[in-house]
């Protein structure tokens, strides 16, 4: 019954695990959170033996910072480009109005005009605001980058440290 038990929650978990990775694609589900998520409680249902407090507290840095890094990485690809605070807050606004909108490439859609506007009322140049608004959602594609790979990376340590343990 024990290794029965162990085998389904594994499945289990990794089952979520890649419902998390599918979630940072398809932005629908918190990915990089339920990746962590599902870590943390595999851990604490294995009382910590395979799964062991040092891993959790690497997977907690990894999900930190690849988990917020939708936040900080378009809006340095924003600033990167010229964009000044104001298009940048416009953008944050946008892609808030974007979700509800149009759920799922709203949020994408909505942060990049909200640059370009911001930044055209500030300017009068489209070119400037234009440059400004892909660097923000470049910056939003690397950070997805960023999110697939520390979920990626969460995934593989998890997968490997429990078919060896």
């Amino acid at each position: 019954m024990g290794v029965l038990l162990q085998s389904l929650g594994f499945g289990l978990a990794v089952a979520f695990m890649l419902v998390g990775v599918a979630g940072i694609i398809i932005p629908i589900i918190p990915g990089t959170l339920l990746v962590w998520v599902t870590a943390v409680v595999y851990a604490w249902a294995t009382d910590f033996e395979i799964i062991t407090w040092p891993l959790v507290v690497l997977f907690t840095l990894v999900a930190l910072v690849t988990g917020i890094a939708d936040i900080w990485l378009p809006l340095l690809g924003a600033q990167k480009t010229g964009a000044s605070k104001r298009a940048m807050f416009l953008g944050v606004v946008g892609g808030i109005i974007g979700t509800f909108i149009l759920p799922i490439i709203g949020t994408i859609i909505g942060y990049g005009l909200g640059i370009l506007l911001g930044e055209y009322q500030k300017m009068r140049d489209l070119k400037l605001a234009w440059r400004a608004s892909i660097g923000g959602m470049a910056g939003w594609g690397v950070a997805t980058i960023v999110q697939l790979g520390g979920a990626l990376f969460m995934l593989v340590v998890f997968v490997v440290r429990v078919l060896t343990a």
